[in-house]
């Protein structure tokens, strides 16, 4: 399955993406002026081709893909497998409004006083 955009895709690929989303998580945690923070945010929740949406579209991928693949068992456990993955990708399609916090978070006056750590680092 390829589309002119891919050529042969590995795990190791695969491994990487969530490799750069950790390093993400780490440099935002580093306290990144908001104008350096802001393009990588911007990136990740794209509604259009951010991490939420590329992922949403790759489980409905899976899905399918398990779906139409003969070699797979009908069973009762994989028919709720692969409605957990179209019900995985209905929530991060969800996440594409997330692409409409930007604006607000660019417009926003800048904070003086430092913060305390938020509670979910």
């Amino acid at each position: 399955m390829t589309d002119g955009h891919t050529t042969r895709l590995t795990a190791e690929d695969i491994r990487a993406s969530a490799h750069t989303l950790d390093r993400l998580t780490a440099h935002l945690r580093t306290g990144p002026h908001l104008d350096e923070a802001l393009p990588l945010i911007a990136a990740l929740v794209d509604a259009d081709t951010g991490t939420a949406v590329r992922l949403g579209d790759a489980l409905r991928g899976i899905a399918r893909y398990l779906a139409q693949e003969t070699t797979v068992p009908r069973t009762d456990t994989v028919e709720a497998t692969l409605g957990e993955y179209i019900e995985a990708a209905s929530i991060l399609q969800d996440l594409r409004l997330l692409d409409l916090t930007l604006e607000p978070l660019r417009t926003a006056p800048v904070r003086t006083v430092p913060v305390v750590a938020a509670l979910w680092q």
